[in-house]
C-alpha cells in the first residue's frame, strides 16, 4: 500500500513474511477468496494468517532500540457501513511465527470486508531524532486484503414467487416486506420477493456476483428502492425516537437502521430528517438520492485509519 513519504524511518517490507489470509469453514480451511458468494448476515467469519517478523532487522533498519516492543495489529472495516474495529493485537516475539486471528460477526458486515495488518511500535520509545518512530502505534509496516461479501443488492432473504398467486401486483418487479418491530433480527427482518415472471430481475439477482452492465443497473435500482423504503421505515413516528435504544443490540433491525441513517446522513438526527421530509419532500428525496450515490462511491474507498 502506498502511503507516500513516511514521517519516520521504516524497515524494508520484506522484514515481514505474511502468509495469505485463511478462511475457516465447516469443511476445513481455504485461502480467503476475492468474493464469497454464499455469505449472508447469519454467517460469522473466522480468519487467520501466519506472520513471521525478522524483529532484529526491523528494529535495526528503523534505528530503534534492540529491545523495543513490536505488535501486530489487525483491523477490519465493513465498507458498506464504513465501520471499523480491531480484530486482534498480538505481541511479536523474536523472529518467531505468529498466527493472527480475526473473528467477525456477520451481523456487523456488509459489502466489502477490508482487513488491514500493521506492524507497530508497542510503546513510547523516546528518540532524539525526530525522523525515528517513537510513539506507541507508529506504523512500521502495513498491508491490506479485500473480500467482497455480497453483490450490489445485498444478501437479504430473497424469494422468487408468482406475484399473481402471492397477492402482489403481477406487473411489479419486486416486493419488499419490512419488519413490524425494531427488535427483530436484522438478518431476517427484511424480505425481498422477486416476481418469477420477470426473468430479467431474477437473472440479475442470480448474477449479483458478476452482473452485466444492464443487470448492474437493475440491481442498483433495486438497492435504491430498498434503501428508500428502509429510510422511510426508520423515520416512522413510533420508531425514530427510539432507534438509539437498540445501539447495543447489534443483531437487531433497529441497530441496522440507525447505522444506515448515520451513514447516509451523518449530521442529522432522525427527528431532523423527519422534519425535512415533512416540510419539503422534494428536497428530502433529492438529498436521499445524493446520499445513496455517495454511499455507493465510498464502498470502493480502501483508506482505513489506523487503530492501535
Amino acid at each position: 500500500m502506498n502511503r507516500g513519504v513516511p514521517p519516520f524511518l521504516l524497515p524494508d517490507a520484506d522484514v515481514v513474511n505474511a502468509r495469505p489470509w485463511q478462511l475457516h469453514q465447516d469443511t476445513g480451511t481455504v485461502p480467503l477468496p476475492a468474493f464469497l458468494a454464499d455469505w449472508d448476515y447469519s454467517t460469522d467469519l473466522r480468519l487467520t494468517r501466519d506472520i513471521q517478523v525478522d524483529t532484529v532487522r526491523a528494529l535495526r533498519e528503523a534505528a530503534l532500540p534492540s529491545r523495543a516492543p513490536l505488535l501486530l495489529v489487525v483491523e477490519w472495516t465493513a465498507a458498506a457501513a464504513q465501520t471499523s474495529d480491531r480484530a486482534s493485537r498480538t505481541s511479536v516475539p523474536d523472529s518467531a511465527k505468529v498466527t493472527v486471528t480475526a473473528d467477525i460477526r456477520g451481523a456487523c458486515l456488509g459489502g466489502a470486508l477490508i482487513l488491514t495488518t500493521r506492524l507497530v511500535l508497542g510503546e513510547d520509545t523516546p528518540a532524539t531524532d525526530p525522523f525515528l518512530a517513537q510513539h506507541a502505534g507508529d506504523v512500521l509496516y502495513e498491508d491490506t486484503a479485500r473480500i467482497e461479501l455480497q453483490g450490489t443488492a445485498g444478501r437479504l432473504p430473497t424469494y422468487v414467487v408468482n406475484f399473481a398467486e402471492a397477492g402482489f401486483d403481477p406487473d411489479a418487479r419486486w416486493h419488499v416486506e419490512l419488519p413490524t418491530s425494531l427488535s427483530e433480527p436484522a438478518m431476517a427482518a427484511v424480505r425481498l420477493y422477486l416476481n418469477s415472471a420477470d426473468i430479467e430481475v431474477v437473472n440479475a439477482a442470480k448474477k449479483a456476483a458478476a452482473p452485466t452492465p444492464v443487470q448492474q443497473r437493475i440491481l442498483a435500482w433495486m438497492e435504491s428502492d430498498l434503501t428508500s423504503r428502509l429510510v422511510e421505515a426508520a423515520l416512522r413516528p413510533e420508531w425514530r425516537e427510539t432507534l438509539h435504544d437498540y445501539a447495543d443490540d447489534v443483531d437487531s433491525i433497529g441497530a441496522s437502521l440507525a447505522v444506515l441513517l448515520r451513514t447516509l446522513f451523518p449530521y442529522e438526527s432522525p427527528p431532523m430528517l423527519a422534519t425535512m421530509r415533512d416540510s419539503d419532500p422534494g428536497r428530502f428525496h433529492s438529498r436521499l438520492q445524493g446520499a445513496q450515490r455517495r454511499m455507493r462511491a465510498h464502498r470502493d474507498d480502501d483508506a482505513v485509519p489506523p487503530t492501535v
